[in-house]
């Protein structure tokens, strides 16, 4: 609130002049997607370290934490990575939902317009909403921090994510070698059977006791 009144003090109402847009990239004032897009491309990226104490949980299995450390690290065999070490050719990068998209692991685990609606299903499941970031590490660290809550909150959102990821996975792998589809429901439905048993016996009592976590 301060630094928003801060920058209200030098706003200078003029009553004989209109209101309009200006687009400071461009001298013209003018917005066009060239500039939006050099400006976009020529940011410094900032890589957000993983706390490894919420990575590695005894309650999770290991294969699974394997497979979010690689992901977090960008190791899967997503299609731009496979493409990168020649195994595949470039026709062969779109994205398996049909989407029209490239296969990356930060458009495949959040951003395909399929695989997306999963984490629409699973915040609608624990009550809480959050706008998707850019990168599979700051959505980790917002999903599991950015609502707050008590440490037992905290560790079961932590399982639920891992559980998420993990199903969307095995869902494309399903769908390009053994060609076979499940539906946004199936695959949330999914995730919240996989989540009841992979939290550990103390806090599986806890677990329906939660007002914001009903099946």
């Amino acid at each position: 609130m301060g630094e928003l009144c801060l920058l209200l003090q030098i706003v200078t109402l003029q009553v004989d002049k209109e209101d309009r847009w200006l687009w400071n990239l461009e001298k013209s004032s003018a917005y066009f997607v060239r500039s939006a897009y050099n400006f976009q491309s020529s940011q410094h990226v900032v890589v957000t370290p993983v706390d490894v104490n919420m990575l590695w949980q005894k309650h999770i299995p290991l294969k699974v934490v394997v497979f979010a450390w690689r992901l977090f690290h960008n190791r899967l065999p997503t299609k731009d990575n496979l493409i990168r070490r020649n195994v595949l050719d470039n026709n062969s990068c779109m994205c398996v939902s049909g989407c029209g998209s490239q296969e990356t692991a930060n458009h495949l685990f959040l951003h395909c317009s399929l695989f997306g609606l999963v984490w629409n299903g699973i915040l609608h499941w624990v009550g809480s909403s959050m706008v998707t970031p850019f990168d599979v590490k700051d959505h980790f660290t917002q999903f599991i921090v950015g609502g707050g809550g008590s440490q037992v909150r905290s560790t079961l959102l932590n399982a639920i994510w891992f559980d998420t990821v993990w199903e969307i996975w095995k869902e494309r792998n399903n769908r390009i070698f053994k060609v076979k589809e499940c539906s946004i429901m199936q695959i949330v439905d999914k995730i919240k059977s996989l989540s009841f048993f992979v939290v550990e016996g103390e806090k599986f009592s806890i677990l329906f006791q939660l007002p914001w976590l009903v099946a």
